[in-house]
């Protein structure tokens, strides 16, 4: 089990940003963006994160389209978490298609980060 987590997050909305970094403050080590494309970036520069945490609704590449592209070109060794309010039926089947784990928004944090523990022990 990791003490730190090394997190790629990416979310568009600036307050969820700020509610990562205090989530995940130190000794975690979290790296936020704000888009797909620049996740994608940070990946492809340092695929040594420990988890990616991915807003489903972004512009330029969404979470959905981010999953599927780090599947392709990765496999399913690092847990992706896509986070978001869809729960329908389609959604689901294409979480559970890409190896993807849904945690709904609302995020209850304090489960979150139980969740991100027990998935990496």
């Amino acid at each position: 089990m990791h003490d730190t987590l090394k997190i790629l997050a990416a979310d568009d909305d600036p307050t969820m940003g700020v509610l990562l970094q205090a989530v995940f403050a130190p000794p975690h080590q979290l790296h936020w963006v704000a888009d797909g494309l620049a996740a994608l970036a940070a990946w492809e520069a340092s695929p040594d994160f420990d988890v990616l945490l991915l807003d489903v609704e972004m512009p330029g590449l969404d979470g959905l389209s981010l999953a599927a592209e780090l599947r392709r070109r990765h496999g399913t060794a690092v847990p992706i978490v896509l986070l978001t309010g869809r729960e329908d039926d389609d959604f689901l089947a294409r979480c559970h298609a890409l190896s993807a784990i849904h945690f709904a928004k609302p995020v209850n944090w304090g489960e979150l980060v139980a969740r991100l523990r027990a998935l990496l022990a």
